[in-house]
């Protein structure tokens, strides 16, 4: 049976040895087969998961050769404040620093090459796919579908920037990614589903100048998920200071007015980070996304 593939992308925050990367996936998964009312069988017989981690090693010894060369003391300090805030600046800032990079991008091209490996040959068979993302994979997500459906030219796919080894000798250590003009195709013609939970995507189109230097902001905002059998909602909690609602926000360009964007606003904790880092458990948020994919 050809499957409509869930693609899982997480956000900002520091890696610890023993986390468990896909935790906040798993506990999404089980209420969404619960929420599907069939059983888990039959919901894995017509569902598939593709799960994203691109907090992985180099980025986590960078940031950690960042934080103890400039605090050695501080690490082995737990109950001292500044470690609370100098943590976060360096391994959750730094995420977001380390994502809006000019060179080749080192997150993008981990999450494209986890997502290709499991998406390539489910995509010849015919399967659909939709993305669920958190925080910072919100912009990662958009990202990528924004130079999915709107690319230079037909046939780029310009999410993962190229190497240039002429200007970077380091890049010729990478692997060269290339996708074909079929291949982009597929992905076009397959994606169905956005979803976006305490996304900062609003704030972030402040890092755009030409979207708003001249004129009225905005006015030029493009969405990439367009046509009848797609959606996008975005779950959003009032006390999540870093979510974002973003349907007006989008209308602001008048060729959005028939958009698929739509916010929806869900209960997901009472504290700051509480109401961040719920939505992977929040039974409306697994309610929604159930009945859209279903």
């Amino acid at each position: 049976m050809v499957k409509h593939y869930l693609i899982f992308i997480h956000g900002i925050g520091e890696r610890k040895p023993s986390d468990k990367p896909n935790s906040s996936y798993d506990q999404l998964w089980e209420r969404l087969i619960k929420k599907s009312g069939i059983s888990k069988e039959a919901f894995e017989s017509k569902f598939g998961r593709i799960d994203t981690n691109w907090h992985v090693d180099p980025l986590q010894k960078a940031a950690n050769t960042i934080f103890d060369t400039a605090f050695p003391n501080l690490q082995n300090q737990p109950i001292n404040p500044m470690r609370g805030i100098r943590g976060f600046i360096t391994f959750f800032l730094g995420d977001v620093v380390a994502y809006v990079s000019e060179d080749v991008n080192f997150i993008r091209r981990t999450v494209w090459k986890q997502i290709w490996q499991d998406l390539e040959k489910p995509l010849k068979e015919g399967a659909t796919y939709s993305i669920i993302a958190h925080s910072l994979g919100t912009i990662i997500a958009f990202d990528y579908l924004f130079h999915l459906f709107k690319p230079d030219h037909p046939n780029d796919f310009s999410f993962i920037p190229e190497s240039d080894p002429a200007a970077r000798p380091e890049d010729s250590n990478l692997e060269e990614i290339k996708i074909s003009p079929e291949e982009l195709r597929r992905l076009r013609e397959q994606f169905r589903h956005f979803f976006t939970m305490g996304s900062p995507i609003g704030l972030f189109m402040m890092r755009k100048g030409s979207l708003w230097m001249t004129g009225k902001p905005f006015t030029k905002l493009y969405n990439p998920v367009q046509g009848t059998e797609r959606s996008w909602h975005n779950f959003w909690d009032s006390e999540d200071a870093i979510a974002y609602p973003l349907a007006e926000l989008f209308k602001i360009d008048s060729e959005n007015q028939n958009q698929k964007l739509v916010d929806v606003p869900v209960e997901t904790g009472f504290l700051i980070l509480d109401s961040h880092t719920g939505y992977w458990t929040n039974e409306n948020v697994a309610q929604k996304i159930a009945n859209v994919i279903a």
